[in-house]
């Protein structure tokens, strides 16, 4: 192995040990610096999404190199390429579009059951997706032959693994070439979410809460078991890296709703995953957990749990909750775009006096960079370097 491997590989294992430090309560070197760059990456360096994510993957690891040599920092939370669009392409019907800019959504498709088919969802999780929600979402499994159904989830399961194949020779590439560890190592949505983004909608679900909480939460409880099922027949090691959850519902809950229809998924995914297996865990947390905070407290203690705060006092939030989670965010992506970088360095002082003191804390942007419009690269770049040079411990 030459001596610039080994350096590589020094340089990968000290930026993950950096964050596994940090997740396990152990005081790391320093601050841990990981922004939310999601596309923006791909802009900073003049690469076409849709070439990155469609065409070539080596486009993928040009950006991301670019990004490391000119920012410093110690981890990426993925390369932001996860949709297998062209499977759902072929599927019929496919929700996402990759162009130039990035990836959008085409509409809504969260309506898709009704509230009175909460029974067969908690009856039978996969019988009611396969027999009724996937013919009812896909026109090519409802018409045509048994035999051209069964073609089609051939090619699907082609195009997923050509997907994955993808990815995975970029990533491989970034954390070998470039010593740059990809910290996600997998996602999963809370049952909850799963009904709010993908059968109910934002409308339906709010209606169900108040008129049939309990066919909800039925339904919820069965899916969380499903759900669960699916992963653990595919699922990696635990290890240094994590599970990404974003967490959608919650905040749009009174806290009462909150505590019933959602916390119980909250606690029941933590000890599933973190303690009884071991696995990291990583909630986006959306919005202003503020008035949540004291059902938080509840929470097992000694896993390794980062939530990333889009808003709220970050050091409340620590002080109350530091025990149990590591705090992720405080730069505010409006402070990147709009502000001068003396501005920036400022707030970047200000978080490692308020949040850095004892550990527990990884700086980030509080929500994603899509678009250069996000957020200034000479700000990002002010940012990531003042918290690398004083965020020692």
């Amino acid at each position: 192995m030459s001596e610039t491997s080994v350096n590589i590989q020094n340089i990968y294992k000290g930026r993950l040990k950096r964050f596994d430090d940090v997740l396990s309560r152990r005081v790391p070197d320093r601050v841990p610096v990981i922004p939310n760059v999601d596309t923006w990456i791909y802009h900073y360096a003049g690469v076409s999404v849709k070439e990155a994510f469609l065409k070539d993957s080596d486009k993928i690891f040009q950006t991301v190199k670019f990004f490391d040599e000119n920012v410093p920092v110690d981890g990426i939370m993925g390369t932001a390429n996860t949709f297998p669009v062209k499977m759902g392409q072929n599927i019929g019907e496919g929700v996402y579009v990759v162009s130039d800019e990035g990836v959008q959504i085409k509409g809504s498709s969260g309506r898709l059951m009704e509230p009175q088919e909460y029974a067969l969802l908690a009856e039978n999780p996969m019988k009611f997706f396969a027999n009724v929600l996937i013919p009812r979402r896909f026109r090519s499994f409802r018409d045509g032959s048994g035999e051209k159904k069964v073609d089609i989830i051939k090619q699907a399961y082609k195009d997923f693994c050509e997907f994955g194949a993808y990815n995975a020779a970029a990533n491989s590439r970034i954390e070998k070439e470039l010593g740059l560890p990809i910290l996600t190592m997998g996602s999963n949505f809370l049952a909850p979410d799963i009904v709010l983004d993908y059968l109910r909608d934002f409308v339906g679900i709010a209606a169900d809460i108040r008129r049939c909480p309990d066919e909800l939460a039925a339904a919820c409880v069965s899916l969380t078991e499903y759900v669960s099922e699916m992963f653990f027949d595919t699922a990696g090691e635990p290890g240094e890296k994590v599970l990404f959850s974003p967490l959608h519902l919650p905040t749009y809950l009174r806290p009462k709703d909150f505590a019933r229809i959602y916390l119980p998924f909250m606690q029941k995914y933590l000890e599933e995953m973190a303690v009884k297996h071991g696995y990291s865990i990583y909630f986006f947390m959306e919005n202003n957990w503020m008035p949540y905070l004291d059902m938080l407290k509840d929470f097992p203690e000694g896993i390794k749990f980062v939530g990333l705060f889009e808003s709220g006092d970050l050091a409340k939030i620590k002080a109350e909750l530091g025990s149990r989670m590591t705090v992720m965010g405080g730069m505010p992506i409006e402070l990147l775009r709009f502000g001068t970088k003396e501005q920036v360095i400022e707030k970047s002082k200000e978080l490692l006096d308020t949040l850095a003191p004892g550990g527990g804390y990884i700086f980030s942007t509080d929500k994603s960079l899509l678009s250069l419009n996000d957020g200034k690269p000479e700000n990002l770049i002010a940012a990531c370097e003042y918290i690398t040079l004083n965020g020692k411990y």
